[in-house]
């Protein structure tokens, strides 16, 4: 499967990579939405935890690496190749679109880090974690409405980063 758009698609459809870049990073952060659980759990000094929560920090740790590092993939896929063509975007739409998307950047890789040093170098990193992760939540929330927003106005904008045939 190559990276690369057909011809006739170059210029208004990102590669194959980045789309699936996209949507691994999108199941890894709901996975770990649900891994998260177990984390109180694991450090809880009154209860020694199962070795499913055991199991389940762990996956959480190297999934938010995986993250980290897929992340700064598509940073840099996204700098050094261009994005598909506008769609006539009013220029106010766009600049909150770009906002969105490198806040979106900077918060997972911000959680990453901040993940990174709670697990192994300083506990209270993870209150910053967690601040990221809500700065995350609002920030995926929008990218979602926009999502909807232009799916519902049929656009062309999602039709961009749907991993099914075109």
């Amino acid at each position: 499967m190559s990276s690369v758009a057909p011809d006739n698609q170059k210029g208004t459809q990102y590669t194959r990579l980045q789309i699936a870049m996209h949507w691994v990073v999108v199941l890894l952060v709901v996975e770990q939405w649900y891994t998260s659980r177990a984390i109180p759990r694991t450090h809880n000094p009154l209860l020694p935890p199962s070795s499913t929560d055991l199991l389940l920090h762990a996956v959480h740790n190297y999934a938010g690496l995986l993250i980290g590092v897929l992340m700064l993939a598509r940073i840099g896929l996204r700098l050094f190749q261009p994005r598909p063509a506008s769609r006539q975007i009013p220029g106010w739409l766009e600049r909150l679109s770009q906002a969105t998307h490198w806040g979106l950047y900077i918060s997972l890789l911000g959680q990453v880090a901040a993940g990174f040093a709670a697990a192994y170098l300083w506990a209270p990193a993870g209150r910053i974690h967690v601040v990221l992760w809500n700065a995350t939540l609002v920030l995926a929330g929008l990218h979602i409405a926009a999502a909807a927003y232009h799916a519902v106005r049929c656009d062309g904008v999602v039709k961009c980063m749907v991993p099914w045939p075109r």
